[in-house]
């Protein structure tokens, strides 16, 4: 049996490396092309005037909503282990939500990172792994309903407008079939770990973590109908929150935008962020939140800034108590 040589580890490491690393640099490199193009097209003068006329009240508004969705997503865990009997304190719900945030976008595997990362946690919180799992298809169906029912209206407003383009209806289908279909799946699993579905799935190597905890889930937890309604309205909160961060930002440039149209932008934008192959959609989102925002009424530079003031808030801000987060995460697994 031949065993590589150290030399030849040492090359297949650094491919591996190139690999892992390749969708980031794809995604700073797309970014870096949005920005040129958004700055080619607006005048200096507009940026300048953006800065004078800038209003740090809204900033703090958009600072103290972004961290309430946080809030709000680890209240959909606290919801789900009280049904349980169990009990999380608000602090370690709101680390579990940040460590969600930072794995999800750090390997983009439409949540499933972030949920299996999140049930670690829970369980080393002691919280029964029957309960953790009926939390993870509680959460995922709450996620995908309340999604999907904003998705909708953010289309109605963009056709409303006549910006429904065949592209984004396309990809807003392909998306809700495979939001039903994931939904009906982890709905389908519960107390059904030995099933045919359950086996086939487990065959997969990224979901096989999180088919094995879901097929572990109580029935009479995971298809609670109050359940599910209360984790889907936290959901819409969550999106919401969102939207009125993207509100706060734009308005904090001395632009009042349309609410609707703020709305719209971002569903779309984040339609298109979460299908990308870039960690968290890094570029892709920055461009669909320009463009979609300018067809909005918002001018090109206000969209820029806002939509980099936006991703700083919700995405390289939360990053670095979500690394802290996750590695506690990780060395208290190995314990």
């Amino acid at each position: 049996m031949h065993t590589a040589s150290p030399r030849r580890r040492r090359q297949e490491g650094r491919s591996r490396s190139a690999v892992k690393w390749f969708p980031w640099f794809l995604g700073i490199a797309i970014l870096a092309g949005v920005v040129l193009v958004a700055l080619h097209s607006s005048e200096q003068w507009e940026f300048l005037d953006l800065v004078q006329h800038a209003r740090p009240l809204w900033i703090v508004w958009a600072l103290l909503l972004q961290s309430l969705t946080y809030l709000s997503q680890g209240e959909v865990w606290r919801l789900i282990t009280r049904a349980a009997g169990s009990h999380v304190g608000l602090a370690k719900a709101y680390k579990l939500a940040l460590t969600k945030l930072f794995v999800d976008q750090a390997i983009p595997t439409a949540g499933i990172s972030g949920t299996v990362a999140i049930t670690k946690g829970l369980e080393r919180a002691g919280v029964p792994r029957s309960a953790v799992a009926s939390g993870v298809v509680v959460s995922t169906t709450s996620y995908y309903t309340a999604y999907l029912m904003s998705l909708a209206v953010a289309l109605y407003v963009a056709a409303s407008r006549g910006h429904a383009h065949m592209f984004i209806l396309v990809v807003s289908l392909l998306f809700a079939l495979f939001a039903v279909g994931l939904t009906w799946t982890v709905l389908s699993l519960p107390g059904r770990q030995g099933s045919k579905l359950a086996r086939t799935l487990q065959k997969i190597p990224v979901v096989r973590k999180a088919i094995k905890v879901i097929s572990e889930a109580k029935p009479e937890l995971a298809h609670n109908p109050k359940l599910l309604l209360g984790a889907t309205a936290l959901q819409l909160s969550i999106i919401l929150l969102d939207v009125a961060t993207m509100d706060c930002l734009i308005r904090s440039l001395s632009v009042t935008p349309s609410i609707p149209g703020v709305f719209a932008s971002f569903m779309l934008s984040t339609l298109l962020r979460d299908v990308g192959i870039v960690p968290g959609g890094l570029g892709i989102y920055e461009a669909a939140s320009v463009i979609t925002l300018k067809l909005a009424g918002i001018p090109v530079a206000a969209a820029l800034s806002a939509t980099l003031l936006f991703r700083g808030l919700s995405f390289w801000l939360p990053m670095v108590p979500g690394i802290l987060f996750s590695r506690s995460a990780v060395r208290g697994h190995h314990k």
